[in-house]
């Protein structure tokens, strides 16, 4: 899917770090203000242990894992939706993402040149802003727009002006669109505004070394308005976790074990993440391959299958189903199906996670 995790932040507080340890792309600049100047891109496998569950019963030749995009957003600093600095390239680029991945400093350092004492509460508040009146600045434009037809008694255009105006208040109010609810009438009068602060946010605690556990008083203070706000949140060490990711396996068990670290936290973010976006998935399995598939929860048998070859969502027939655990407990299809495990489905079916499946498609 073409769903992408924007990587954002203010100067030197780990983006670029967090964007490398995910992806393995390029190598960590020295740290500077604005050291990414322009937007990086890459794709990272998304974490399945279920693959190799699926693995062990049935035999194939290879193994693909699902995927997600990953944007490197370059810094933004106070005046951003002015201009200031990297500002417009920043909004522009955050506007592609369809989730925001908030990287805060929870860590102390002399050389990153710093002005003030470290804050996370401050920082988030001085991003959301920026976020805010870029919003707001789009919001008034297209509530002008709208204003004419409005007045002339276009039913369209009046329900658009009065969803502009509530999101205008809450914007100028400091407020992320997403913290109010919205109907779906409404929603979708928004959706092509592509605003910043309807969407999601998971808040990454970029902590220091001695504080691995995210236990720390800074730490702390974002886990604490990522729940006020509704948002997920997580902490880990940028730093580490990009050195333990260029590491070979042997040593990088090792200095894991040196740390006392038992795993690693790139896999829980990328599953939050994931998460986050409102994916799941499902299998296909056979001897060529063994391949995990992402969807949108909710998604239909169909769209599922238009994943595969986009023919396959009009030529859809039905679909043979069952869930890892089926294959689990059986060991193999044939003694699922013998149980009567193996459910046949047609057009209706709404896709579940960790569903295993073969399609039948018309010619």
């Amino acid at each position: 899917m073409s769903l992408a995790c924007g990587i954002v932040g203010l100067p030197n507080v780990g983006k670029t770090t967090l964007f490398e340890a995910l992806t393995g792309f390029g190598s960590v600049p020295a740290p500077y203000a604005f050291s990414t100047t322009e937007p990086q891109r890459s794709v990272v496998a998304v974490p399945d242990g279920r693959l190799e569950v699926i693995h062990g019963f049935i035999e194939t030749d290879k193994i693909v894992p699902a995927d997600l995009s990953v944007m490197d957003i370059p810094a933004l600093a106070p005046g951003a939706y002015k201009g200031e600095g990297l500002g417009n390239k920043f909004l522009g680029t955050a506007k592609e993402a369809d989730a925001i991945l908030h990287v805060v400093q929870c860590f102390e350092r002399a050389d990153l040149g710093r002005e003030r004492p470290v804050d996370p509460t401050g920082d988030i508040e001085t991003l959301e802003l920026e976020l805010c009146m870029a919003d707001l600045d789009t919001v008034e434009r297209n509530r002008e727009r709208v204003a004419k037809k409005a007045r002339a008694g276009d039913d369209a255009s009046r329900f658009q002006r009065d969803v502009f105006q509530r999101a205008a208040a809450q914007l100028e109010e400091g407020g992320l669109l997403s913290a109010l609810p919205w109907k779906p009438t409404e929603a979708e009068a928004l959706r092509p505004l592509f605003l910043l602060t309807t969407k999601p946010v998971l808040y990454v605690a970029n902590v220091g070394d001695d504080d691995l556990a995210g236990e720390g008083e800074l730490a702390r203070a974002v886990a604490e308005h990522a729940a006020a706000s509704g948002a997920g949140s997580i902490a880990l060490c940028c730093d580490i976790e990009c050195e333990l990711r260029s590491m070979e396996a042997d040593d990088r068990e090792l200095f894991m074990g040196e740390l006392g670290v038992k795993e690693l936290s790139l896999p829980r973010l990328i599953s939050e993440a994931y998460d986050l976006l409102g994916l799941q998935t499902f299998f296909t399995a056979g001897e060529k391959e063994i391949k995990a598939w992402t969807i949108l929860q909710g998604d239909s048998a169909p769209l599922a299958a238009g994943r595969i070859h986009t023919d396959f969502e009009k030529k859809f027939i039905k679909a043979e189903v069952y869930s890892v655990a089926d294959l689990v407990e059986h060991e193999s299809e044939a003694a699922i199906k013998a149980a009567g495990k193996l459910r046949v489905e047609g057009r209706d079916y709404v896709m579940r996670e960790s569903d295993v499946v073969h399609f039948l498609v018309g010619r």
